[in-house]
Parts: structure tokens; sequence; C-alpha cells
């Protein structure tokens, strides 16, 4: 016979195996979504941006030395440095 308890374990069992398949196919449907821009033939979508190989070469390619500021003495990228804020600021020109 079933008491109580035993039906209230059961739709609780029941209730917590319905969020895990949940959860267990939203995770699944992420991992889809982030693997679907990439074709079957290794070809990229042109809307997917560059491939991770791609983007280390290309960034690898534009990197810079830093050079140290002698106003304030933090170490900037020349090309892309901003003003500190002092008056003899090389970067601030």
């Amino acid at each position: 016979m079933m008491s109580l308890s035993k039906i209230l374990l059961l739709a609780l069992v029941i209730g917590v195996v319905w969020f895990g398949w949940r959860w267990i196919n939203r995770v699944q449907a992420i991992g889809r979504a982030r693997t679907t821009p990439r074709r079957t033939d290794g070809r990229r979508d042109a809307a997917a941006g560059p491939s991770p190989r791609e983007a280390r070469t290309s960034a690898a390619a534009e990197a810079e030395d830093m050079e140290k500021c002698p106003e304030c003495g933090a170490y900037v990228a020349p090309r892309s440095a901003v003003s500190c804020g002092r008056p003899a600021c090389p970067y601030g020109r």
C-alpha cells in the first residue's frame, strides 16, 4: 500500500529527474549553438569571424614592444598610448 511519504518521495524523484533532463538538454543546446557556425567541410562562415588559429597569428603579427613613459613610468604601447594626464606626457600630443 502506498503511504503519503512514499508518494511524496516518488514525486520528488520524478521532479529531480525531470529538471535534470531539462538542464542536460539546455547544456547540449548551448554546445550545439557554439559549434553551428562551423561547416562540415572545414571552412568557416564569414559571419563567424576568424578561426582561433587565424586570430592567434594575426595577434602575433600586430604585437609591439612596450615602452616606459618618461613622465609617469608606466609601460605603454607607443602606437596606441593615451595621455596619462600629466603636462609633460609625450603621448598626449
